[in-house]
């Protein structure tokens, strides 16, 4: 008798410290989802501001375009602007392939 008891008073207590722990894994995963829920919450608001601010600069873009061809001088120096933006992306680009071609020779020399 005394046997059952111990075995019994035993059980009680693992399923205490059982329903302790699967109660501290619920609070966790409850808190994840929070965080989860804050973090989404702020990547929506993020995408809310980008497409304020794309929407700004496509206007702008647009006003850039009619005053270019109501004044040449503005749409020359508008002109001069995107040659030299595009030589920066050539030479960019040059750049880039040349690091990865002397990435893809030393590992292939290895």
């Amino acid at each position: 008798v005394v046997q059952v008891s111990m075995n019994s008073s035993f059980l009680g207590q693992s399923g205490q410290l059982s329903n302790a722990s699967l109660l501290r894994e619920r609070n966790m995963i409850d808190n994840s989802a929070m965080s989860i829920d804050n973090v989404i919450g702020q990547a929506q608001a993020s995408l809310t501001n980008l497409t304020g601010q794309r929407d700004l600069f496509e206007g702008m873009g647009s006003k850039l375009n009619q005053l270019g061809t109501k004044f040449p001088a503005i749409g020359n120096l508008m002109t001069a602007i995107r040659r030299k933006r595009s030589k920066d992306t050539i030479v960019l680009s040059a750049v880039i392939a040349a690091c990865t071609l002397f990435l893809i020779v030393y590992w292939l020399s290895k």
